[in-house]
């Protein structure tokens, strides 16, 4: 058998293993992080391990900023949850040095005292339009590589939480998705 046959026919071996792992690839659950537009500055969130709820409030703005169609013309981020049947529940501001970082990642992040609740509806009280408002709550840490949390927004009635696992890699947090395990009864 000449040299250039055994190449051929070690890559035709090789063709099985490699589809494979291409198709695996292409199934993870990883979500992608989304790049910087142009002239913004990165908030370096998701490389700071002890801040997992960060990398994931970066990660639900982003994948709001990428859409095509928004809803919402102002989107805020709060410090916590705001509990939508509790009239006394407030917007609690992000520390002002994590905000400014947001702010520089996101230009058209609208600061955080410009949305008011009103009744169920979140404002925004410079313009008078609907506003999102963006958060992380309930995270929870089974050690310090492994965390799930509830990230999304919440705004005039409607809200888009999802429940996301997050994983230390070494040097950044991967976010996944995760599925709510509900069965129908």
């Amino acid at each position: 058998m000449s040299e250039r046959s055994g190449q051929v026919t070690g890559l035709f071996r090789s063709l099985p293993i490699l589809s494979l792992a291409l198709i695996c690839a292409a199934c993870t659950s990883v979500l992608p992080r989304y790049g910087l537009p142009s002239g913004a500055t990165p908030t370096g969130f998701y490389e700071d391990r002890s801040r997992p709820d960060l990398a994931l409030l970066e990660y639900r703005i982003a994948a709001y900023f990428a859409q095509a169609r928004r809803p919402y013309a102002s989107v805020c981020v709060t410090a916590q949850r705001i509990a939508p049947s509790d009239p006394d529940s407030k917007i609690v501001p992000l520390d002002p040095a994590i905000e400014r970082r947001l702010l520089a990642r996101f230009p058209e992040l609208t600061p955080s005292g410009s949305c008011k609740r009103v009744g169920r509806s979140i404002v925004d009280e410079t313009t008078g339009e609907r506003a999102a408002l963006f958060d992380v709550h309930d995270l929870d840490c089974e050690s310090q590589t492994r965390c799930t949390a509830w990230g999304g927004y919440y705004a005039d009635g409607p809200h888009g939480w999802s429940w996301y696992s997050l994983d230390w890699n070494g040097s950044a947090w991967t976010i996944r998705r995760r599925e709510l395990e509900i069965t129908p009864t």
